[in-house]
């Protein structure tokens, strides 16, 4: 029964001490999340693109026709997402304004 109580001892003593790493780790993980977090979003400009594979613009499907393409690159902490915007004439000539 004492090898019991002392095991019990031990585990309880270790509990405490994962319990204080939690607590620290906590404090550090929300001074992290408080900073400031460096973003920068690059909107490149309009190409012309033949779609070889469906697009959507404006809600419709379109494919094996030339239309046009823009790619926006989203920095954040040293990590980038690159993603593409496809669009007709009219969204170049919108952005032309």
């Amino acid at each position: 029964m004492k090898d019991f109580d002392k095991v019990f001892a031990d585990m309880d003593k270790v509990f405490q001490d994962v319990d204080k790493v939690f607590k620290q780790v906590d404090k550090i993980m929300d001074q992290v999340q408080q900073g400031p977090v460096a973003r920068k979003i690059e909107i490149m400009p309009w190409k012309e693109w033949f779609a070889w594979r469906p697009v959507k613009i404006k809600g419709k499907r379109i494919w094996l026709k030339k239309v046009y393409r823009r790619k926006i690159n989203t920095y954040v902490d040293y990590e980038d997402w690159a993603r593409y915007e496809y669009g007709d004439i009219f969204d170049v000539l919108k952005e032309a304004e």
